[in-house]
C-alpha cells in the first residue's frame, strides 16, 4: 500500500544513506525493468515548475567510502573530479544529488554528494537550493510518486547547476572514467564522434513541460548523461 506523504524535510549528511546505495551494475539491472516510470517522475517536476532546477538520476555508487567521508566533485581547469573528501570539509560544499526515503507519511531527503562550486556561481547555487527547499510541496509529491512506484532506492533528485562548472564546445560531450583503485571518477570534455559504439546506461533525464499535454518530456540532446563500461559517460538525451 502506498503511503500518503503530508511532509517532506531536506536533512542533513548521513554517511550510511551513501554506504547503502546499490553498486552501478545492481541500479543498471533497476533501470532495465523501470525505465518507462522516468515520464512520470519528470511530470511531477514539470507540474511544480523545478524542472530548471533540478532532474532526475539513478541512485549508484562506483565505489566504497568510510564513515568519515563523503563524495565531491570539484571542478579545475574544465575537468571535474569526483573523490572522497574528509566530513571535516562539509561546511565548505554544496549538495547537489538527493535520496528520498518516506517513513510514516513523511519524506526526509538526504544528500549523497556535494559540489565545491566555482566562486562566480556559487551564490547563484545557493539560491537555487534555498528555493529547493522551500518547495515542501514538490518535494513531498515527488516523494510520494517514487514510493507509489516503488522506486524510493532506483531514482532521486539532481540539482542541474551540477554541471556548469563544465564548458562543452561545439560538436563535444561528456565523457567520465573510473580509476576504482584510487576512488576518482574523472568527467571532462570531449569529441561525441570519440564515443559513439559505447554500451551506455542513462543515469540522468532532465525535463522540459510538453506543449500538446499536461506533463513532461525529456530534452533533446544535451538532456541526460550516459554510464558505460568503465563509468565511461556522455551527454545525450531522447524523446518518450
Amino acid at each position: 500500500m502506498t503511503t500518503a506523504v503530508r511532509d517532506a524535510v531536506v536533512r542533513d549528511y548521513d554517511v550510511g544513506v551513501f554506504q547503502r546505495l546499490n553498486d552501478f551494475q545492481i541500479a543498471k539491472r533497476h533501470l532495465d525493468d523501470d525505465r518507462d516510470y522516468v515520464a512520470e517522475l519528470g511530470d511531477v517536476i514539470c507540474r511544480h515548475g523545478l524542472h530548471d532546477v533540478v532532474g532526475v538520476t539513478l541512485l549508484h555508487k562506483h565505489f566504497e567510502i568510510s564513515d568519515d567521508e563523503l563524495v565531491v566533485r570539484e571542478f579545475v581547469d574544465n575537468v571535474s573530479y569526483m573523490k572522497p573528501w574528509n566530513i571535516e570539509e562539509l561546511p565548505r560544499l554544496l549538495p547537489y544529488l538527493w535520496k528520498a526515503e518516506v517513513t510514516g507519511g513523511r519524506a526526509d531527503y538526504f544528500p549523497l554528494e556535494f559540489c565545491e562550486y566555482p566562486a562566480q556561481i556559487r551564490s547563484e547555487v545557493e539560491q537555487d537550493l534555498q528555493r529547493l527547499r522551500d518547495s515542501s510541496a514538490f518535494l513531498a509529491a515527488f516523494a510520494a510518486k517514487l514510493d507509489e512506484l516503488g522506486l524510493g532506492e532506483v531514482f532521486g533528485l539532481v540539482h542541474l547547476r551540477s554541471r556548469d562548472g563544465l564548458v562543452l564546445a561545439a560538436g563535444e560531450t561528456l565523457l567520465e572514467t573510473t580509476d576504482e583503485e584510487r576512488r576518482i571518477l574523472t568527467l571532462r570534455p570531449a569529441q561525441a564522434s570519440d564515443v559513439e559504439g559505447l554500451d551506455t546506461t542513462q543515469t540522468l533525464w532532465i525535463y522540459r513541460p510538453a506543449m500538446s499535454r499536461i506533463g513532461a518530456v525529456v530534452n533533446g540532446p544535451g538532456g541526460g548523461v550516459h554510464c558505460a563500461a568503465h563509468c565511461w559517460t556522455h551527454c545525450t538525451g531522447h524523446q518518450y
